[in-house]
């Protein structure tokens, strides 16, 4: 029985120090995988300043959302001929789906739409007994003691259709941290124009009214330049 006994320590012995001896496979060890499927990232660029969250669902497919705003105050811009202080925003909310041709690559391209709230408002700020240059075609010039200042607003469409492309380099072996880029372009169609007066003087004259229409479709053209809207965005990001 003792002898017994021994044998089974001695072949007990050997095997766990077979074991112990084995090469590690790569089953035996959990890989760093190619992407992580969820990446939130904090992003500026032309579309403003904001963040996004990305949903890498397949190998091939993904999406994405995010949010980017941004404010700007100018004195004096020159719009068509007559000096404005403006507020701009920026604001814009991109949904998209992401195409991933390659696995083990993080370049993607991106299909999708910013809902879009850019917009411009104008005032003119001129003293009583001042005349603008003429507004419209008429070569009428109206004084601001009649008419009040002038205000105008400009609105791109609400929905824009985009296409971009992107990329994300990791900064650390287990693929959380990394920087990226995005390069695209958006279509914001043809932009909405509202030009009145402080007044309503333009409610009881035709003349000035029709002179106000034309003043508006001359902003419209020059919003126009950017009816192709770029988008250029840089990031950091965290994926898990």
């Amino acid at each position: 029985m003792k002898r017994i006994s021994s044998l089974l320590g001695v072949v007990l012995t050997c095997v766990v120090t077979n074991l112990s001896t084995q090469p590690v496979t790569a089953a035996d060890v959990s890989e760093v995988p190619d992407y992580r499927p969820f990446t939130l990232g904090v992003e500026a660029g032309t579309t403003g300043i904001g963040g996004s969250l990305n949903w890498r669902f397949t190998d091939h497919f993904g999406a994405r959302a995010g949010f980017h705003y941004f404010s700007l105050s100018d004195s004096g811009k020159d719009i068509e001929g007559i000096s404005y202080n403006t507020d701009a925003q920026l604001m814009s909310e991109p949904l998209a789906v992401d195409i991933y041709p390659w696995k083990a690559s993080t370049f993607r391209i991106s299909l999708g739409v910013l809902l879009n709230q850019n917009e411009l408002e104008g005032s003119t700020d001129a003293l009583p007994g001042q005349t603008f240059v003429p507004i419209g075609d008429s070569g009428v010039s109206y004084d601001i003691g009649d008419l009040g200042n002038l205000h105008t607003k400009v609105e791109q469409m609400p929905v824009s259709p985009y296409i971009s492309i992107g990329m994300t380099f990791f900064l650390d072996k287990k693929k959380h941290w990394s920087i990226g880029g995005e390069l695209g372009v958006a279509y914001t169609g043809s932009p909405d124009v509202a030009l009145s007066t402080g007044s309503g003087a333009e409610n009881t004259n035709p003349g000035l009214q029709q002179d106000l229409n034309t003043e508006a479709q001359q902003i419209e053209e020059w919003a126009e330049k950017l009816e192709f809207f770029p988008i250029l965005k840089f990031s950091v990001n965290y994926s898990f």
